[in-house]
């Protein structure tokens, strides 16, 4: 359901989420039957209660690849691993979203099942995976992003983990330490908690694991592995593998700001520009159903200028950097406001 719904929320396309609704019944049905039925082998003792909406059956390959998980040992080790912190996570995220979109399909009573199924998983992981202070078990990047990004960890605790995720970064040499499925997130989540500034160092990271590693070894395609090549020159698994190119989102979304906002197909959205990393202009663009959508900026003379495109029946919500927002309706708008920050550098 979450390519469904991401479809949905870019062109609002719900005739797609009513054909696709039995399809995603079966599968959350089987993951709930899944996790009420299995147990993994290295849990031992009585099953607690929350056991019943843990997913940790069944085979799926993880958070997969992250740095320093070098897959050298025998794959029957890895599949017989307990990656339930993830599936669990998912089955959370998943139930989540169902009760969104039987809600906007007209099923009143699934949304609010789903809503009851998506509490109960998220108790779940939380009595599973994380302490009374709120710190996550495994205590990894992966697991702090992916907490954060599907709102797993209650509200006052989210600042405390927030702060546990830079200082792994930190402890890592400013180094991301994430995989396929959180790496998607870990820029956004860091700029949305208030770390924009270390989002940007990341972006920015020229030795290994980092993206700019790869193209400092000479490669035009994103790896699978952050070490696609090794000191040696030797290649490992796929030279052409787009997952880690999903930083491109927090470039549009942040860097240039074009935001979804309230309503899907972009009818409202938000241009919130977030600089950084000693960037001096970014421009982006969008093709929404309603027409383009653009967004550039430039700092100079310590002031920001933006430039916005309103496409014809929507609304855009304007902010710039440190200062309130502003209603744009469709044409072309300027802004312009000081920023006080660096500029040089990275």
């Amino acid at each position: 359901m979450i390519v469904p719904w991401e479809i949905y929320r870019a062109y609002g396309d719900t005739a797609l989420l009513a054909e696709l609704w039995p399809n995603m019944v079966r599968w959350l049905d089987r993951t709930e039957q899944m996790a009420a039925a299995g147990r993994h082998p290295a849990r031992t003792g009585p099953v607690r209660p929350h056991e019943r909406y843990l997913w940790d059956t069944g085979f799926h390959w993880g958070e997969w690849l992250e740095p320093g998980d070098d897959m050298s040992g025998p794959f029957e080790e890895f599949v017989a691993r307990d990656k339930s912190d993830v599936a669990t996570a998912y089955f959370a995220r998943s139930a989540d979203l169902m009760s969104r979109i039987a809600g906007i399909i007209g099923r009143p009573a699934d949304a609010a099942r789903y809503a009851t199924l998506a509490a109960a998983v998220r108790a779940a992981w939380q009595a599973e995976f994380t302490g009374p202070d709120g710190a996550v078990r495994p205590g990894t990047q992966a697991t702090l992003v992916r907490a954060l990004a599907f709102g797993l960890i209650p509200a006052e605790l989210r600042p405390a983990a927030a702060a546990r995720l830079v200082a792994l970064i930190r402890a890592a040499g400013t180094h991301l330490g994430t995989g396929f499925l959180a790496t998607p997130d870990l820029l956004p989540v860091l700029a949305s908690t208030g770390h924009a500034d270390l989002a940007y160092q990341l972006l920015f990271q020229d030795t290994p694991p980092s993206w700019l590693a790869m193209i400092a070894s000479g490669a035009t395609t994103v790896w699978e592995r952050w070490n696609g090549i090794d000191s040696h020159g030797v290649p490992h698994e796929s030279l052409n593998h787009y997952s880690k190119g999903a930083v491109i989102g927090f470039l549009h979304r942040h860097t240039a700001g074009i935001q979804l906002a309230g309503e899907p197909a972009y009818r409202r959205f938000r241009v919130a520009p977030v600089p950084g990393g000693g960037i001096t202009w970014a421009s982006a663009t969008h093709e929404s159903p309603y027409g383009r959508i653009e967004s550039s900026w430039r700092i100079r003379g310590g002031e920001l200028e933006l430039d916005v495109l309103v496409p014809p029946g929507t609304a855009a919500e304007v902010v710039l950097p440190g200062q309130p927002a502003e209603q744009a309706g469709p044409g072309r708008h300027r802004y312009a406001g000081r920023y006080a920050g660096r500029t040089t550098g990275s």
